[in-house]
């Protein structure tokens, strides 16, 4: 590289309205103009989000092109890391994480990153993309992740080489999220002022689990009938989830919102914030509800333990367990001053821990150590 500062090229699949993208383009903005110059690069459509990239100032190109489109995606990844030339390629995503690589090894990049997001296997690699992988081992210059418990998964599952991986923690600007409660937001749904709210983020995949939030909802509903349970998100699942509401007979109580562009004030108007996943890393959708200064009920997978300290910022309970998680969520809205107390420690420990500022430190340091060859090779996370 010829100096400061980096050209580093992010190439995703899309900005879909995820926890990995919506990591992506809270960080990108953080990055110092005078140490980075960033471009990103998504080999499908645009998504919801490809905007606030925009707005921040960031060069994005969508190629807008599909999964059967893999040839012609890779030809035009070649010629735009050629033009541009960047210094470091760092993809991240399922696509994006063979085509990135490979068109960054042909363009001739000397530096390849990939951004990992996940701590197992959610969708079964077949031989081929197991074997390519292997090739690209020794043209990956390093692999971040974003939970501690993701560095079982990537040396002793994936097989990647220790001293290239790196953890940073994922981070959330905490002044932009407002620690007071404002219920407007649930007028949409009928939701009376002094109801109680429990809410779930996050989009309507097989592994998030909704179907085990539905039925600890019922549970709730038992012992609470005008307690409502906001569901922010959409996906794949969703149909099959308003039938097992229509089911569990809690049709009435169950409010559908959709992807939503004002998570914080979503957040705002819940009093108790869940999580019901069977595989995480550390996820955006908890570290924004703490933030929020909301007390959280969470699945003990993967990095989430990382976060959310039991009894104190909330509980953790054990995934496909809906009736543990009831009672969790049952004893918060039984105590409202316990509740506000985890709470607000729940916010006191992102604007310690998780701060957006404090991830985007460590990701500079991490990628310009990498890049200027600079750092010594070792085994231990940076902190």
């Amino acid at each position: 590289m010829s100096g400061y500062p980096i050209r580093a090229m992010f190439v995703v699949p899309l900005l879909k309205a995820g926890g990995a993208e919506r990591h992506l383009t809270t960080l990108l903005p953080r990055l110092d103009p005078a140490r980075f110059v960033a471009t990103v690069v998504c080999i499908g459509g645009e998504g919801d989000l490809f905007d606030d990239v925009r707005t921040a100032g960031i060069d994005a190109t969508a190629l807008n092109l599909g999964k059967w489109q893999a040839i012609r995606a890779l030809r035009e990844l070649i010629s735009l890391i050629r033009r541009s030339r960047p210094d470091v390629v760092v993809v991240s995503g399922y696509n994006a994480e063979t085509l990135g690589r490979i068109a960054a090894r042909v363009a001739g990049a000397e530096h390849t990153i990939m951004w990992v997001h996940n701590a197992s296997e959610i969708t079964p690699r077949g031989p081929v993309q197991r074997a390519v992988d292997r090739t690209l081992i020794r043209w990956t210059s390093g692999y971040f992740g974003v939970a501690e418990t993701q560095r079982q998964f990537l040396v002793h599952q994936r097989g990647y080489p220790a001293d290239k991986v790196r953890i940073i923690h994922n981070g959330v600007d905490p002044a932009l999220f407002d620690v007071t409660t404002d219920r407007r937001a649930l007028a949409e749904f009928g939701v009376g002022q002094h109801d109680p709210v429990v809410g779930i983020l996050g989009s309507l995949r097989p592994e998030k689990d909704h179907g085990t939030f539905l039925r600890a909802a019922r549970l709730v509903v038992d012992r609470m009938p005008n307690a409502n349970f906001l569901v922010v998100g959409d996906g794949q699942c969703r149909t099959d989830l308003e039938v097992l509401c229509r089911e569990l007979r809690i049709t009435a109580n169950v409010h559908f919102a959709g992807a939503r562009s004002d998570i914080a004030r979503m957040l705002r108007a819940i009093d108790v914030f869940t999580l019901t996943s069977t595989t995480e890393c550390l996820p955006m959708a908890l570290l924004e509800a703490m933030a929020c200064a909301r007390p959280a009920v969470c699945t003990a997978v993967g990095g989430v333990a990382e976060v959310l300290t039991d009894g104190v910022t909330g509980y953790l309970v054990p995934p496909r367990d809906p009736e543990r998680l009831a009672d969790r969520v049952m004893r918060l809205l039984s105590d409202p001053a316990a509740a506000r107390r985890m709470g607000r420690a729940g916010r006191r420990r992102v604007e310690a821990e998780f701060g957006l500022d404090r991830s985007a430190a460590a990701a500079q340091w991490a990628i310009e150590e990498l890049v200027t060859a600079r750092y010594e090779t070792r085994s231990g996370v940076h902190t």
